[in-house]
């Protein structure tokens, strides 16, 4: 079946149909509603009945299942559930929502908190993660924030995302080849300085608008 992939329509007398349904009604009951322990903490040898915890992402196993430790009584252990793209968990040590988008768990926005990324290198192609959030550039060395074209990452139109430059490395924003900066094919601005920021906005296919600390027109 679609969705949740529960199986369904068993034959008259079909054998094992309840092993089955035991797996089925465990999904569910982990699924609909779903809140875990943490994504942070090291899945434990043992658990306790009824824990739903999250492997952490750089497990050598079973990395960013859903753990949950379940069993018959004396013979528990844990039974991992692989996340499909879009599933959506309450994670109670963080008091925040994650949603499973490319093969890892993010945060689900909320309401007035935007995240803040700060980037350590030199270079950075936006990337989807980024929607919504502030980009901090640091340090004294040039950093350049580049937009894809639409085919390689597609961001939707609406698609917002802040720079902010924190260091005294200037910050420059420019557009791969067939995008469009502020009606600019390929265009390039730079930030006005420390402390300055820009909210760069995809208006269109492969057409991006900047706005903000800018050092001049952009080019």
């Amino acid at each position: 079946m679609p969705g949740l992939r529960l199986r369904a329509f068993y034959d008259p007398g079909q054998r094992d149909w309840g092993t089955s349904l035991s797996e089925d009604l465990r999904c569910l009951s982990v699924m609909v509603q779903a809140t875990v322990l943490s994504r942070s903490t090291p899945l434990p040898l043992a658990g306790n009945a009824g824990d739903i915890t999250i492997v952490t992402a750089g497990s050598p196993s079973n990395a960013n299942a859903i753990a949950v430790w379940d069993g018959e009584p004396g013979a528990e252990d844990w039974v991992f559930l692989t996340p499909q793209e879009g599933w959506q968990v309450w994670v109670t040590d963080e008091a925040r929502r994650l949603r499973f988008i490319g093969g890892a768990w993010i945060d689900v926005p909320r309401p007035g908190i935007v995240p803040i990324r700060t980037l350590a290198g030199t270079t950075h192609v936006l990337e989807l993660i980024d929607t919504g959030t502030i980009i901090e550039t640091t340090g004294a060395s040039p950093v350049t924030v580049t937009i894809p074209a639409e085919a390689s990452v597609p961001f939707e139109i609406g698609t917002l995302i802040n720079v902010t430059q924190t260091g005294s490395g200037v910050a420059t924003i420019t557009a791969a080849a067939g995008v469009s900066l502020n009606g600019v094919i390929a265009g390039s601005v730079d930030l006005d300085g420390p402390w300055s920021g820009a909210a760069l906005t995809k208006r269109g296919s492969d057409a991006w608008v900047v706005q903000g600390a800018l050092a001049g027109s952009v080019a």
